[in-house]
């Protein structure tokens, strides 16, 4: 299993942090990462305050690790694995399209066609490890995920994995990873139980 949807967020928590975001876009890229502050963290602990898992600390220890990812129509991002430890993450759909996806692909086939397999850690993106297939929406998939809007669902991120903006809509996904790099069931069996019980509708 690559993914679990645990259910959807009131429309007025959507639109706020879609509000709050847009605030925080700094550049006219068409695709780019909006870093949650300390506002924008509290928010989320209101919001979600019986959480049971902590978000996970930048290595300096002075942020979490907690932010927007904003693409426009017809961009996304190329296949890759998040960080060099992370295993899974919490994501929440502010901003969709019905065609929008995230693909995760077969882990030998990539390795077989893929030249460079490296981590990157540039400043503008993070740690991510990247590949050079950069015509990824022609590669085979073996699993396809499209979200609504308000949508919270938990994803591995440590299987290669693409995502595409297709429609009217700019495509925002907020999401946070969690302390000790839990994996995905270990985070789906966590949540499922209590900590958003409340608010999902």
């Amino acid at each position: 299993m690559n993914y679990y949807k645990l259910g959807k967020l009131p429309s007025e928590t959507v639109s706020f942090f879609y509000k709050e975001i847009l605030k925080r876009k700094t550049s006219d890229d068409p695709y780019q990462w909006i870093q949650f502050d300390e506002h924008l963290n509290n928010e989320f602990y209101k919001i979600f305050s019986n959480i049971d898992l902590k978000i996970q600390k930048s290595s300096d220890n002075k942020k979490l690790i907690q932010k927007a990812f904003y693409s426009e129509p017809g961009h996304g991002f190329r296949i890759h694995k998040d960080g060099s430890t992370c295993k899974s993450a919490l994501n929440i759909a502010v901003s969709c399209n019905p065609n929008d996806w995230v693909r995760w692909y077969d882990e030998s086939y990539i390795n077989s066609i893929a030249t460079l397999n490296v981590v990157d850690n540039n400043k503008k993106y993070g740690s991510s490890r990247n590949i050079n297939i950069y015509d990824y929406e022609s590669v085979p998939f073996t699993d396809e995920l499209k979200n609504e809007i308000g949508d919270v669902y938990v994803l591995d991120v440590d299987k290669y994995h693409s995502f595409k903006c297709n429609g009217p809509l700019p495509r925002i996904i907020i999401q946070t990873k969690f302390d000790g790099f839990p994996d995905l069931e270990t985070i789906y069996a966590t949540l499922k139980e209590n900590s958003f019980r409340n608010l999902i509708i």
